[in-house]
C-alpha cells in the first residue's frame, strides 16, 4: 500500500487538534501550542487518501527533533508510523534525529530501535504524571 507523505500547515490546525484528542487523551497539546508549532516548525502527515499518521517536528541546521508522532487509532499496528519515520529520514538524510518517549511506551521504543534510534539517557519523573522519559537519537546514514 502506497501512502502519500505531505507537509501540513496552519490550515490543518483543527484537524491536528482532533488527532491530538484521539491519540493523546489526557495529554493533548492545546490549540495555542499547536498553532505556535505550525507557525515556527514543521508538520507532516501520511495516508491514503486521509491522514493516518502525523508528526510534529523541529528542524535546526544540524538536527530534527520529533515532538509528536502518532498513528490514528483506527490505523494502528499496520507499520504506518514506521513509514512516517522512513519518509522523515529520506526528507532529512543528513540530519541527526532526536525524540523522547515515555519509558512505559514499549511498543514505541521497540519501533524506534528498529529504525536505528539508540537510547541516550533516561530522565526520571520527567513527565507531569511522574513517569520517566527515554531520550533517543538516530544518526544520519552516511
Amino acid at each position: 500500500m502506497s501512502l502519500s507523505f505531505q507537509s501540513l500547515g496552519e490550515g490543518d490546525l483543527s484537524q491536528i487538534l482532533d488527532w491530538e484528542e484521539s491519540c493523546f487523551p489526557g495529554e493533548t497539546w492545546t490549540e495555542k501550542m499547536i498553532q505556535t508549532h505550525l507557525e515556527f516548525h514543521l508538520a507532516f502527515g501520511i495516508g491514503n487518501p486521509e491522514i493516518q499518521c502525523y508528526a510534529l517536528v523541529c528542524e535546526t541546521p544540524w538536527e530534527i527533533e520529533i515532538f509528536r508522532i502518532a498513528t490514528l487509532p483506527n490505523f494502528r499496528k499496520r507499520g504506518i508510523a514506521k513509514q512516517m519515520l522512513e519518509n522523515l529520514f529520506q526528507k532529512f538524510p543528513k540530519k541527526e534525529f532526536f525524540l523522547e518517549v515515555k519509558e512505559s511506551n514499549e511498543l514505541a521504543i521497540k519501533l524506534y530501535l528498529s529504525v536505528g534510534f539508540l537510547e541516550l539517557e533516561r530522565r526520571k519523573k520527567y513527565y507531569p504524571d511522574g513517569s520517566t522519559a527515554v531520550l533517543m537519537k538516530r544518526n544520519p546514514i552516511e
